[in-house]
Order: C-alpha cells, then structure tokens, then sequence
C-alpha cells in the first residue's frame, strides 16, 4: 500500500471511530505510520486532507447512487437515491458530517448528486407525473432529503430519522403530484 493510500485509510478510520476532532494531523500520521511531511507532501495541510476524504467518499456515494434501480419506474429510482444518500448518513455519520461542512464552503461537491436527481424529477414531469417547474420540483426534493438528514446533527435517533424521512418523501412526492385543479 502506498503512503497516500495509507494515510487516507487511517483518517478514514480515526474519523470514523473518534470523529470529526479526532482528525488531527499528529494522530493521522501516526495511524498511518508515517511522519508530518508525507502527509504534507500528499495533502499539502489537514483541510486537504479533508477534502481527500470527502471526494474518497463522495465517490463511493455517487457509486452507489447510479447503481441500476431495481425497478424501471422513476419514482422508484428517485426513492432509492434518497434512500442511499439517508444510509450513507447513518452508517457514516462522522464522514456526513465532514462532507456537509466542506459542501457548504465548496457547494460543487454536491453538483453531480443534484444532477443525478435532477434528472430523476425531470423525467417524472415529462412523463406528467410531477407538475413542474422542474427546478422549483427538484429544489423541494432537495431541500426535503437535506432537512431529514440534517437531524443526524440534532442527535435524533436512527428510527427517528428514517420515519422523518419517510414522511417528508411521501409529502414532497404528494405535492408534486397534485393536480393543478
């Protein structure tokens, strides 16, 4: 393994155990056994560091968001990506939390994620669906899934946050596909 790999392993697992503070540059290098200017020489400081991480796991995350659909419906499709971005949160709350804090600086980060459900909403208002307009359909979309996963930094409980989530999917889904009558 090479010492770029190894030292994003280690934060990945120090973040992931200790949490976001735990992300320091001394307990980095010495996880991943090496000293301060490898990790410099890779990362050129500990925001860098940061940010290698978070595009670690945003890749993985888009991966897993343009996974094939079991299903051919879009609606379905565009449950199954909110439902990969609500378990990625879940299960990597400390790696959410750090990939929310860069996103806010680096709004970019999250520009395939919008697309990639952009383009889920777009074709449930071609199909008639959704009521348009599709941007004002996505941005609700967005801001729903965005506020259910903003109850991971209230301390809300798994349960909790899959029932809000739920909730908030069903009303979107409900308004958008209200008759305009």
């Amino acid at each position: 393994m090479d010492s770029e790999t190894a030292i994003l392993d280690a934060a990945a697992a120090l973040l992931e155990t200790q949490g976001v503070a735990s992300l320091t540059t001394r307990a980095v290098c010495d996880a991943a056994g090496v000293k301060a200017p490898t990790l410099y020489h890779y990362f050129g400081d500990k925001d860098g560091l940061e940010r290698a991480l978070v595009r670690r796991g945003l890749a993985d995350f888009m991966q897993r968001k343009r996974l094939p659909a079991a299903s051919a419906d879009p609606l379905e499709q565009l449950r199954a990506g909110w439902d990969v971005a609500l378990e990625f949160a879940l299960k990597r709350p400390a790696l959410y939390e750090l990939f929310a804090r860069h996103a806010r600086a680096e709004p970019d980060l999250v520009a395939d994620a919008y697309a990639l459900m952009h383009a889920r909403v777009q074709r449930l208002v071609d199909m008639g669906r959704f009521r348009g307009p599709i941007d004002e359909a996505a941005r609700a979309m967005w801001a729903a899934s965005n506020g259910a996963l903003s109850l991971l930094q209230s301390g809300a409980s798994r349960k909790d946050i899959e029932a809000t989530s739920g909730l908030l999917f069903n009303a979107v889904v409900r308004e958008l596909s209200a008759s305009t009558s």
